[in-house]
């Protein structure tokens, strides 16, 4: 298995042929999915990148309520200027939250799989004679990047890009956040997570922990815990890229070469200085969190290396 480091000295991005008019189309897949198309308008793509989102409420470019900083819309516009066409989508919460629909007791993690799965399938089969893609790439973003993981095994793909996701299941994960923040709560909220995992719901816990153990979310968290990157890893045989972020915050950026460890065929890299919104900054303070809500700061420049690179076998 290849495993590279790429640092802000990294081989510098090459530079692009195509122009910057690009061709956007807003689709309805279903009734859960609404996304965006871009397509380079000079160059038919024949290559189609999936761009997953992360967890909450998750816009198609990256961002929630009071959270805006285009990072999932940056990294279309970027792919589309190496001549590769994306579509990107609301996560399903967002449509349902439109249409009256959402309760939230009733999603399970399984939901973002099909959602994925069902975005692929638009294209490959249902809309395949229209588009000519033929050769499909899933980006997932933090919780995107498991369920990238999982779609791929629900409907064949060529690639996968993985981005800020964490290699533990994500009991594991909050539990190990809250030994750093709040350590006085960790045996809580561990035993917690096992009453959750073993019978799908928890009714006595620390008051303190509401926002995360509150009573319409336990189902969906059982969903989840399920699943352990690392072990689903070993099932993908696609080519796939694993990328964390020194400064990022949320998942330490070593989870990229854990979790790339796993794969039968996986390059990883370490960014330097980039955060959890695959932004550049340098420290893990204020400067961090204002990048959460700095739509005009670019995609750290390694990022884009790192990618290109990935893309050369798909185009």
């Amino acid at each position: 298995m290849k495993k590279i480091f790429f640092t802000v000295f990294s081989v510098c991005m090459i530079i692009s042929n195509y122009a910057q008019n690009h061709i956007i189309e807003n689709l309805e897949i279903n009734d859960f999915i609404d996304g965006t198309l871009l397509q380079p308008e000079e160059k038919k793509s024949k290559t189609l990148a999936i761009i997953i989102a992360g967890s909450g409420s998750t816009d198609r470019d990256g961002n929630q309520i009071a959270m805006k900083n285009n990072s999932l819309k940056q990294l279309a516009y970027f792919l589309a200027d190496q001549g590769v066409a994306s579509f990107r989508y609301d996560k399903r919460i967002i449509k349902l939250s439109r249409n009256q629909k959402y309760i939230q007791s009733q999603i399970r993690f399984e939901d973002f799989v099909d959602d994925a799965a069902d975005v692929v399938n638009y294209f490959k089969l249902f809309e395949g004679a229209k588009y000519g893609f033929d050769k499909f790439i899933l980006i997932g973003h933090s919780q995107g990047a498991l369920v990238a993981q999982l779609a791929s095994l629900k409907t064949a793909v060529n690639g996968l890009i993985l981005l800020c996701g964490t290699a533990k299941p994500i009991d594991e994960v909050m539990v190990s956040q809250i030994s750093k923040q709040a350590p006085f709560l960790y045996k809580d909220l561990k035993e917690a997570f096992d009453s959750i995992k073993k019978v799908g719901y928890v009714k006595a816990y620390n008051p303190l922990l509401k926002t995360v153990l509150r009573e319409d979310t336990q189902a969906f968290l059982q969903s989840w815990m399920q699943y352990n990157p690392k072990a689903i890893a070993k099932k993908i045989t696609e080519s796939t890229l694993v990328v964390g972020g020194t400064t990022d915050i949320q998942v330490p950026g070593e989870e990229a070469k854990i979790l790339s460890e796993s794969f039968p065929n996986a390059d990883y890299a370490i960014i330097d200085n980039m955060n959890h919104v695959l932004k550049e900054v340098k420290s893990i303070g204020l400067e961090n969190q204002k990048a959460y809500n700095n739509p005009n700061l670019p995609l750290h420049q390694d990022l884009k290396s790192e990618i290109e690179i990935f893309l050369q076998n798909f185009k």
